[in-house]
């Protein structure tokens, strides 16, 4: 078994972890329409992976590098991809994540975040912050995301080409894993600013900060339901981590899937009827109320991180 380390090298809050699959490589049922892009773990490496919900056909991979590329998703349009990679290593043996976009058509890779060039008196970069969890602006217009470049994780957000960054957030403890509401007008973000691992919601501007779940377990990866009343999360509130959906205000939070195995990182369908999610080292779709669970991949490899296509 080997853990699914989505992200270690620029998060600071807990991840469960995700044991590579067991299962066959047989066709899944068909779960419906959209298109599904995932990050498959295998070899010290993880890559970017594409495949249709239906069946579980049409997989594809996405990138090749020697590195770790994670936390993938298509611009609002689809035209894009937004990724985190460490394939540029800032020191010699230093690898961190930075944010890098490319086509649909996985060509013209750029990259969008950057460490401070400045040397110390070895010769060595002094920055050595990361960048990471990119998330489109429902509009595209703007790139939410985490980095220590500050010397603690914040939120940010940029322009789509990497220009005008700005902190949100700036508490003395990590925010992390921003997830926009469907008008634009809040995002929501993982925060151990009360001692553990909650969900909070602020305004896009950084102000009128909410803490959504008051609980004394682990809450981490909000993902807004496209009309923006409900949030699925992932937490540890019943033994291990499962995936929950609350009221968009933080009330009413049910338990969609079992703490055993273990499943999270939820990602609603552009329709709102289905919500994809990563267990047991595969992707599965369900209907929004925990019914009607399909297993999307299987293999040897461990396969985590879903995010639907915007358009299906």
């Amino acid at each position: 078994m080997t853990s699914f380390r989505r992200t270690a090298a620029v998060l600071a809050l807990p991840l469960p972890l995700l044991f590579a699959a067991c299962g066959t490589n047989e066709p899944s049922p068909d779960a419906g329409p959209g298109r599904l892009i995932f990050i498959r773990a295998g070899n010290g490496l993880e890559d970017v992976y594409t495949v249709d919900v239906s069946h579980g056909q049409n997989l594809q991979q996405v990138t090749t590098s020697f590195a770790l590329d994670e936390w993938a998703s298509w611009s609002p349009d689809t035209s894009k991809i937004v990724f985190q990679s460490d394939r540029i290593s800032p020191t010699t043996g230093l690898a961190r994540f930075q944010i890098y976009v490319m086509n649909a058509d996985w060509s013209n890779v750029s990259q969008l975040t950057f460490n401070d060039t400045a040397r110390d008196s070895t010769g060595a970069v002094i920055d050595t912050s990361g960048s990471g969890q990119p998330a489109w602006s429902p509009n595209g217009t703007h790139i939410a995301f985490t980095s220590n470049r500050e010397g603690n994780f914040e939120i940010y957000v940029m322009d789509p080409n990497g220009a005008n960054i700005v902190n949100l957030t700036r508490d003395s403890a990590p925010d992390q894993q921003p997830a926009w509401s469907p008008d634009g007008s809040k995002i929501a973000f993982a925060t151990d600013r009360d001692g553990n691992a909650e969900i909070y919601v602020m305004n896009a501007d950084g102000s009128g900060l909410v803490n959504l779940t008051n609980n004394s377990a682990i809450d981490l990866l909000p993902a807004w339901s496209p009309d923006g009343t409900k949030i699925a999360f992932q937490s540890d509130r019943s033994t291990n981590f499962a995936v929950w959906v609350m009221n968009a205000d933080g009330s009413n939070p049910v338990r969609l899937t079992s703490p055993s195995p273990v499943s999270g990182a939820p990602s609603w369908s552009p329709d709102g009827t289905r919500i994809a999610y990563e267990q047991g080292g595969d992707i599965w779709v369900m209907n929004v109320d925990g019914s009607n669970k399909i297993r999307i991949t299987s293999g040897f490899w461990a396969d985590g991180f879903p995010h639907w296509r915007p358009i299906l």
